[in-house]
C-alpha cells in the first residue's frame, strides 16, 4: 500500500491518520477490505434497492429527493460512496471526500439522525451480506470503516452545535455581567378606539461589544443550563419595574412555570410589587402550556399577587396544551390568543372559528381577550370583526427601547 501505517505514530501525524489509529485501522483491515471490492460491486443495485425503500420512510427524504433527476444523482453518489469504502487506500484524498460530502449534509440542513439511521441501514446490509457469503473474519474490518465514515460525517453537526453553544455561553456571560438585558415595550391597541391602552415588556439581549439587539428565545435553554436564567430575569423585572412603576399605565411581563415555582424569584417578584405604587396596573402573563406542570403553584401565585390587585392573563391561549379545568379555576382577568391562530385568520375559516369560540368562552368568564400576531391590514380587519378587545401586533407597533 501506498499509505505508511508505521507514520501513524509520528508526533505530526494528519487528523485522519489520528482517526485511523483510534479504530485501529491497519494495513490489514485496508487488504480486507479491497479484497471484498468484486463482492460488494454484485450487491450493489441490491443495497440501492433496500437503502432508497428504508429511507423514503423519513420525510425529509421524500422532500429532498422529490424528483428523478435529483434521486438519479443521488443514487450515483452513493453508490461510488459504497465501492470507495472497499477501495483499500484510505489516504487524505479519501477522506478529504467524506469531509465535502459532510459539509453538503450541513449546508442542505440534513438531521443528524437521518445520517445516523442510513448508516445504520448500511451496516445491517453488508452484515447479512458477509454472514450469506460465509466471510465472517471479515466482519470487524467492515465495521471499523462504517464506524469511521460515521465518526467524519456526523462529525461537522457536533463541531457546529459545539461551538454555538460555546459561543452562546460566552455571549451570554457578558450580557449578564454588563446587565446588557433590557425591557423592549410593545403596545397593546384597544380594539375599538385603536389607541394605545397597555404594553408587554419583552426582554432583549445586547450585545456589549456591537449593540447588536437579540431575541432571549434562541438563548433560553443553554441560559438555564449555565444557571444563568435566573439572574437575567432579575434584571429584566427590575428595569421593567423601574419604567413602569412610575407610570399610570397597564403593563405585563412574562412569566414561566420555572419563574413561579423557584422561592427566591417569587419573593422577588413579591419585593417588586410592593415597591410600586400602582400594582393594579401588573399584569403577569403566563403560558398556557405551564398549566402541564403544577396547577398548585400557579394558582397559589396568581392568589398572592391578586391580593396586591394585579392581574393574570394566560398567554399564548389556544396552542393546546392546558387543561380547560384548570384555566377555569384560575379565573384569569386576559386571554391572549396564540398567534398561530391569528396569523393565518384571514384566510384560514378554521382559526376564525377557534378564535370566535374563544372570545365567547372569554365573555363567559368576565376576560378580556387580545389577539396577538396582527401581522398585516387583513389580520387587523377581521381580528376587529370577531370582537375582540385588545390588539398587538407588528402591523401596529414594534417593540422598542423607550416609550
Amino acid at each position: 500500500m501506498d499509505l505508511n501505517y508505521k507514520e501513524i505514530n509520528d508526533l505530526n501525524e494528519k487528523n485522519y491518520k489520528k482517526i485511523l489509529k483510534n479504530y485501529k485501522f491497519n494495513e490489514e483491515d485496508a487488504s480486507s477490505l479491497k479484497s471484498l471490492k468484486n463482492m460488494a460491486n454484485n450487491y450493489s443495485q441490491e443495497l440501492l434497492d433496500g437503502f432508497y425503500e428504508f429511507i423514503f420512510e423519513f420525510d425529509h427524504a421524500k422532500k429532498f429527493l422529490h424528483n428523478k433527476e435529483i434521486l438519479t444523482r443521488h443514487e450515483r453518489g452513493i453508490k461510488n460512496w459504497y465501492l470507495n469504502l472497499f477501495c483499500g487506500l484510505y489516504d487524505e484524498s479519501y477522506f478529504e471526500k467524506l469531509n465535502i460530502i459532510s459539509e453538503i449534509h450541513v449546508r442542505i440542513g440534513l438531521p443528524a439522525h437521518y445520517v445516523n439511521a442510513a448508516f445504520s441501514y448500511v451496516r445491517g446490509f453488508l452484515k447479512n451480506v458477509l454472514i450469506k457469503e460465509e466471510k465472517y473474519e471479515f466482519l470487524g474490518s467492515v465495521d471499523k470503516i462504517i464506524d469511521i465514515n460515521l465518526d467524519i460525517l456526523t462529525i461537522a453537526y457536533r463541531e457546529e452545535e459545539q461551538s454555538k453553544l460555546v459561543d452562546n455561553i460566552v455571549f451570554l456571560k457578558n450580557v449578564v455581567d454588563n446587565s446588557n438585558i433590557e425591557p423592549y415595550f410593545q403596545a397593546i391597541y384597544d380594539a375599538k378606539t385603536m389607541e394605545i391602552k397597555k404594553y408587554e415588556s419583552l426582554m432583549r439581549l445586547i450585545d456589549p461589544k456591537t449593540k447588536e439587539v437579540f431575541s432571549v428565545f434562541p438563548f433560553l435553554q443553554t441560559a438555564k443550563k449555565i444557571k444563568s436564567y435566573e439572574k437575567m430575569m432579575t434584571i429584566m423585572l427590575s428595569k421593567t419595574f423601574k419604567v413602569f412603576c412610575h407610570l399610570d399605565t397597564e403593563f405585563s411581563v412574562n412569566l414561566c412555570y420555572e419563574d413561579i415555582s423557584n422561592e427566591s424569584f417569587r419573593n422577588f417578584i413579591y419585593e417588586k410589587i410592593s415597591s410600586c405604587t400602582k400594582p393594579k396596573n401588573i399584569i403577569f402573563e403566563i403560558l398556557e402550556s405551564d398549566f402541564i406542570e403544577d396547577f398548585n403553584i400557579v394558582k397559589d401565585f396568581a392568589t398572592h399577587v391578586r391580593t396586591f390587585g394585579c392581574k393574570i392573563a394566560i398567554d399564548d391561549f389556544g396552542s393546546g396544551y392546558s387543561s380547560m379545568e384548570n384555566i377555569l379555576k384560575l379565573k384569569p382577568e386576559i386571554i391572549k390568543i396564540d398567534g398561530s391562530l391569528i396569523k393565518n385568520i384571514h384566510i384560514s375559516q378554521e382559526s376564525k372559528t377557534i378564535v370566535k369560540n374563544i372570545v365567547n368562552m372569554a365573555k363567559e368568564l368576565n376576560a378580556t381577550t387580545v389577539a396577538e400576531y396582527v401581522h398585516s391590514k387583513e389580520v387587523l380587519e377581521v381580528v376587529k370583526s370577531l370582537n375582540i378587545d385588545f390588539l398587538q401586533g407588528f402591523y401596529l407597533a414594534e417593540p422598542k427601547a423607550f416609550l
